[in-house]
């Protein structure tokens, strides 16, 4: 009777679980109604937390094999796990710290700060879900770039060369064998501290001294020119269309209607140039006049004196004429005293 009491009941236990409703005789399972899991951090090694309590268990169950023994040392949690390489990366779980971190995986808390620049910025802040690399060991893990030497490696982080070799024999056989890409691990590495920041004390502004003022002599005015015996009639009357200034060294006689008329030396004197050009005066005549002056007679049409030739006052050198550069019928007049040009008007009558 008890036989059949509990086949009967382990039937009935069966026919709960029969499909409700399927397809090809597979059931259906019905979740309850508005129940939300809550969310799950997943690491690439058992989180610190786990960690603990697999301690914990194994130090209340772990019993000496024979009386008297000592009790044999605790397994690091997660160990089987990260055997195979020298270093992990581990997510960061709520609650985690450098130190805890530090502390579960058997590192200086320096080594978790060293090999990771975004948490060496504010160790106190730890974002939940973002991961950390752990060396299994103390120890910096650098990525060999090009031009690497591992002397030059061990120099910078304060270690020798055959701890580096020992302890990443699998992959570097011998010092020659570095080559960029690689990954090592330096055991008891330690970075070079950063360069001292050399405090820059200004000096006050103060500016320079002015020159010391310089005496310039008092202006003397230049010795007046020696005076000149000449005395200037107009060489060809006419209207004055363009001025003596710094550009132009003399005036300019419109001779607009009156082209070919004769041009006049303005004093008795010898004839020193006669010449042309196209591009400046055209048909030019230059007569010195024995006292330090001389007269030129520009753009003419003809020149009808020979150089070295002496005029009198009066006396026609050339024709009204637009040669050279000129844009109509003109006489372009210059009077120079000692060489200098002078303004005609202050000359002529």
């Amino acid at each position: 009777m008890a036989v059949t009491a509990i086949l009967t009941a382990v039937s009935g236990r069966v026919a709960d679980f029969a499909p409700l409703s399927g397809t090809a005789g597979k059931p259906v399972v019905e979740t309850s109604a508005g129940y939300l899991r809550p969310p799950v951090l997943l690491s690439t090694v058992p989180s610190v937390l786990s960690r603990q309590q697999a301690l914990e268990t194994a130090a209340a169950t772990a019993a000496p094999t024979t009386p008297g023994a000592a009790a044999a040392p605790q397994a690091t949690a997660g160990a089987a796990a990260v055997a195979a390489t020298p270093y992990f990366t581990y997510t960061i779980q709520p609650g985690d710290s450098v130190a805890g971190i530090a502390a579960a995986f058997g590192v200086n808390e320096d080594y978790i700060i060293w090999n990771n620049p975004h948490v060496a910025s504010n160790p106190d802040l730890l974002l939940v879900g973002a991961t950390v690399l752990v060396p299994t060991v103390n120890g910096i893990v650098y990525n060999v770039t090009v031009g690497d030497t591992l002397n030059d490696i061990a120099a910078y982080y304060q270690v020798d060369v055959s701890s580096i070799l020992a302890f990443n024999a699998a992959t570097v056989p011998s010092a020659d064998s570095v080559v960029e890409g690689m990954t090592l691990v330096i055991p008891g590495g330690v970075p070079a501290a950063p360069p001292a920041v050399v405090a820059v004390v200004e000096e006050p502004y103060e500016p320079e001294p002015l020159p010391a003022a310089v005496e310039e002599d008092p202006y003397v005015p230049p010795p007046p020119a020696a005076p000149i015996s000449s005395s200037f009639i107009w060489p060809f009357y006419g209207a004055i269309s363009t001025y003596f200034d710094w550009s132009h060294p003399g005036i300019d006689v419109d001779g607009f209607g009156a082209y070919g008329a004769p041009i006049v030396a303005a004093a008795g004197g010898t004839v020193v140039l006669t010449a042309w050009d196209s591009w400046g005066y055209g048909y030019h005549v230059i007569v010195d006049h024995g006292d330090g002056t001389r007269t030129l007679y520009a753009h003419l049409s003809d020149i009808w004196v020979s150089q070295g030739e002496y005029v009198s006052q009066g006396q026609a050198v050339g024709a009204l004429g637009s040669t050279g550069y000129s844009t109509g019928a003109h006489l372009m007049f210059n009077i120079y005293v000692g060489g200098v040009a002078v303004d005609p008007l202050a000359y002529l009558p």
